[in-house]
């Protein structure tokens, strides 16, 4: 191609064609300019839709940790769950001047549940890395982007607060159960899968230690209030992902 216009030039200045030589001149930068144009138009569109495959391979990967998110907050939802029905069970007897136990078994296990401690790993997700990068500036989707930056702001500031005041509590009555029982009696009923209650003891130092009660309310109080904020969260949670699945399926 390129011996066939240099032919062309060699002809029209042999012939003393200089007008149409410059004519020539001028339509082969035309077309050189254009050529560029186009092989810069094809590089721009690879570029793009290489971004925009980098952009939903993203999307679909912030689909699966907000998945592991969800499920992890279902164990939590449960456990908070149990402890919320625990309370309730426990709580009227303590402050009761009897103190009558029905069921003692059921007593020392749902008190035993105000020390299980929930944990929401953290991790190293998809989302952070488009933050960090400077990528989220690109971000395709509007609609999406909001409803990830209100899921993840949501799940962040309860995932902190619980993990600052709802476990603490927790792990101070767990440490309080090893003081007030023997380890005798703490056996009987954790860790193991056949429970027994135990003596009478336990219970008494259950309800004359002053410490106990206040923390009791307090695990109570905090379950019922982290349950329905984990919920909240599993909602938006939930919506990101019914539309991530509509529109990226």
């Amino acid at each position: 191609m390129i011996k066939f216009f240099r032919r062309i030039r060699y002809d029209l200045i042999e012939k003393n064609k200089t007008g149409k030589y410059f004519k020539y001149a001028v339509g082969e930068i035309v077309l050189v300019v254009i050529g560029i144009l186009i092989a810069l138009s094809i590089n721009n569109w690879n570029e793009e839709r290489k971004k925009k495959g980098f952009m939903i391979t993203n999307i679909k990967s912030i689909s699966e940790d907000i998945k592991a998110d969800l499920y992890d907050i279902k164990k939590v939802n449960k456990t908070l769950y149990n402890q919320i029905v625990a309370a309730n069970n426990i709580i009227p007897i303590m402050e009761s001047e009897n103190r009558f136990i029905i069921d003692s078994l059921k007593f020392i296990m749902d008190f035993n549940s105000f020390t299980t401690t929930p944990i929401i790993s953290e991790r190293s997700n998809t989302w952070s890395f488009i933050n960090s990068s400077g990528v989220v500036s690109e971000f395709p989707d509007s609609k999406l982007l909001k409803l990830l930056q209100d899921y993840y702001k949501n799940y962040n500031d309860i995932v902190i607060n619980f993990t600052n005041s709802g476990n603490p509590a927790k792990l101070e009555l767990r440490k309080l159960k090893y003081e007030l029982f023997s380890d005798t009696e703490h056996r009987k009923f954790f860790p193991t899968n056949s429970p027994k209650a135990p003596s009478s003891k336990v219970y008494n130092s259950i309800f004359e230690d002053k410490r106990i009660l206040p923390l009791c309310r307090f695990i109570g109080s905090t379950a019922n209030y982290f349950e329905k904020s984990f919920n909240s969260v599993q909602d938006k949670g939930e919506t990101v992902l019914d539309y991530i699945n509509e529109k990226y399926n």
